[in-house]
């Protein structure tokens, strides 16, 4: 059974990666957050910035890549295995509508003519193998049930499905009957992804899906770093001080990186928006965290929520 961190734009980048790496075990492979494809015969490195290998030592990382036009997509997968990357995500699950809406992401989806011409043209001229994130449809559930079949005609590595529409957004409940109407027909391994967010419901998903091997996580690992350790019975010990160690080495992280006390105020802000589910009080101590101005008063109250009480 294998645990993969799901990417999540603004969050998993690669000073989050490292950081749970250090502290924190039980990690199999580490999917970064999509970069969008773009014009020319190369691609800058400030653009590829959360995959460049000085960031990237960490096993079984995946960059993942958005985009709708092949040669676009060509360029950068090939870029990408240059620096040793063996294996590349296409993302068509993304459900935010600025990206939908250009029939990115998800919003491909009820075009499986387009999803077919446009493996037709990478699969033959990329060096990497390619991965396929994906929900169920944008619009409908059902969708999927066009665009497995267009899948199952490519040597793609694997296919991992949110049982959601992108309609549905982060909303709603996952679809899990639609999630197992597509492992039948799915030639690829299929990997879940959705709504894992503690030891019971990853009991729940994993013993309905017993022919799934692999799952992935994100918002619950946001909200407790040490999850997929509990998950796969890795003994742990200390865990508020390994939990203030991490938050120390996050910081210290963000800052060495290059972020200013305004926008890493902001980075921890939205991180606490799921990490203070691990506190008790939780509501109460994120209201703080989100109303202060500087860092010296940010670290006061996170101090403060750590002497009141980790949930057990």
């Amino acid at each position: 059974m294998k645990i993969l961190l799901a990417p999540i734009l603004g969050h998993t980048d690669f000073v989050f990666r490292n950081t749970l790496a250090r502290n924190f075990q039980g990690i199999d492979g580490w999917y970064c957050p999509f970069i969008t494809t773009v014009k020319g015969r190369s691609v800058r490195d400030s653009h590829l910035r959360d995959v460049l290998p000085k960031y990237n030592k960490l096993k079984n990382t995946v960059p993942q890549l958005i985009g709708k036009d092949a040669e676009e997509f060509i360029v950068l997968a090939n870029q990408l295995f240059a620096m040793k990357y063996p294996v590349v995500g296409w993302n068509l699950g993304c459900p935010y509508p600025m990206v939908v809406n250009k029939k990115r992401g998800a919003g491909l989806l009820p075009y499986p003519e387009m999803i077919e011409s446009f493996l037709d043209k990478v699969i033959p001229n990329v060096k990497c193998r390619i991965s396929v994130k994906t929900r169920l449809g944008k619009e409908r559930p059902d969708e999927i049930f066009d665009v497995i079949p267009i899948l199952n005609k490519y040597p793609l590595e694997e296919i991992i499905i949110h049982p959601r529409t992108a309609k549905q957004m982060y909303g709603g409940s996952v679809d899990l009957d639609a999630f197992e109407e597509c492992l039948a027909p799915s030639k690829h391994p299929v990997i879940y992804n959705g709504d894992i967010v503690d030891v019971n419901s990853f009991k729940m998903i994993s013993t309905r899906f017993a022919s799934v091997s692999s799952f992935m996580i994100g918002r619950g690992i946001l909200m407790d770093p040490g999850l997929q350790e509990a998950i796969k019975g890795i003994p742990s010990t200390h865990f508020k001080e390994r939990l203030y160690r991490f938050h120390e080495d996050l910081v210290r992280g963000y800052q060495q990186s290059g972020c200013d006390e305004i926008s890493l105020l902001g980075r921890l802000k939205q991180l606490w928006c799921y990490l203070s589910f691990s506190f008790i009080k939780n509501e109460e101590m994120l209201k703080k965290v989100q109303r202060a101005k500087s860092m010296e008063k940010y670290w006061e109250t996170v101090k403060e929520s750590f002497v009141n009480g980790i949930r057990e």
